[in-house]
């Protein structure tokens, strides 16, 4: 199966009755959280497959973890499955832009404005949709107004915009993502499973009303706890990174990195302070380092035309090189 293939809705809802597809789909783009992807898995088949309640959203979930650990990237893989794109029906809303902070012109950037002169995103988006998944991540950050909005949704999947339009959602899946609680992930080691749960969810119900939390469901079913990730999963995730960014500059540059050895994995997560960001940090120090090392090698080769693979990202210069030869030992292959 090609993962860019744009799937009929038909041949999605057939793979995902009689294939773990899904499933495998979700390992495979998100890494270090084996232990809830058959939950989320099961939970997105089953609202695709229209057994959720009656006049409710055809899923709900809601995703706790520290930043960078894979919340908002498995909505997105799980996005890319079900309907082959996140170009079209996937909104993903950041509610670090929608805060209170922001002021009530935000909130209208989302709702639209008195009167419907605008219908803002979120009718935007209805507008050309009426099927697919809206996320609203970061929550804790979002303007006290949304709540009541989302409530709407989650009770009795519609909402009501500016234009005075009610909206149906029954066809759609709401997300959440949250960082409430990543404090409680510094001490992991010395928590059960179970005293974890009862830490996140005293500390949800500080943030949210009790009945607010009850909306998406139960821990463990729609509430999922996204694990802080290991050293083994963050070199997985480096590799990933790497593998993606350095074949991008043979078409635009004539720069053509087609390998990578682990130890420039090793160097680069030796670079990283602590893994409190997790893959975020991760990727965003990979992009630096993936420029600097293009652009010593623009220096040294102004045309282009070069191939090889590398053995160092670092940043003195006398170190770096575009091996031209063939490896003598293993080499890690670009994608």
């Amino acid at each position: 199966m090609n993962e860019r293939d744009v799937f009929p809705a038909e041949a999605t809802s057939n793979r995902l009755l009689r294939s773990d597809g899904l499933e495998l789909f979700l390992r495979r783009h998100v890494i270090g959280q084996d232990s809830i992807i058959a939950n989320l898995s099961n939970h997105l088949k089953y609202g695709w497959c229209n057994l959720s309640t009656p006049g409710r959203p055809r899923g709900t979930l809601f995703l706790l973890g520290p930043t960078g650990v894979g919340k908002t990237e498995s909505i997105r893989a799980a996005v890319e499955y079900m309907y082959g794109s996140t170009d079209r029906n996937f909104l993903r809303l950041d509610m670090s832009e929608f805060s209170r902070q922001a002021g009530e012109e935000a909130l209208m950037n989302l709702i639209g404005t008195p009167g419907g002169k605008s219908i803002g995103r979120m009718g935007a988006f209805l507008e050309q949709c009426d099927e697919g998944m809206i996320l609203y991540d970061e929550i804790e950050k979002s303007h006290p107004a949304i709540f009541t909005i989302l409530l709407q949704q989650l009770d009795a999947a519609r909402i009501t915009l500016s234009n005075n339009r009610t909206y149906d959602l029954s066809g759609f899946f709401i997300a959440a993502t949250s960082n409430i609680g990543a404090q409680v992930f510094q001490n992991i080691k010395h928590l059960s499973e179970r005293r974890l749960q009862q830490n996140l969810e005293m500390q949800l119900k500080e943030r949210f009303s009790p009945e607010f939390v009850a909306r998406f469901g139960k821990f463990g079913h729609e509430i999922l706890i996204f694990r802080p990730l290991k050293p083994e999963h963050l070199r997985l995730i480096a590799r990933k990174f790497y593998s993606l960014l350095l074949p991008q500059y043979k078409q635009s540059h004539g720069v053509d990195i087609y390998g990578f050895t682990a130890n420039v994995i090793e160097e680069t997560l030796r670079s990283i302070d602590n893994t409190r960001n997790g893959a975020r940090e991760l990727r965003s120090n990979i992009e630096r380092k993936v420029r600097k090392l293009v652009f010593d090698l623009l220096l040294r080769h102004p045309g282009g035309g070069i191939r090889g693979w590398i053995d160092t990202v670092s940043a003195e210069p006398e170190n770096l090189c575009l091996h031209p030869e063939e490896p003598t030992h293993e080499v890690i292959l670009c994608q």
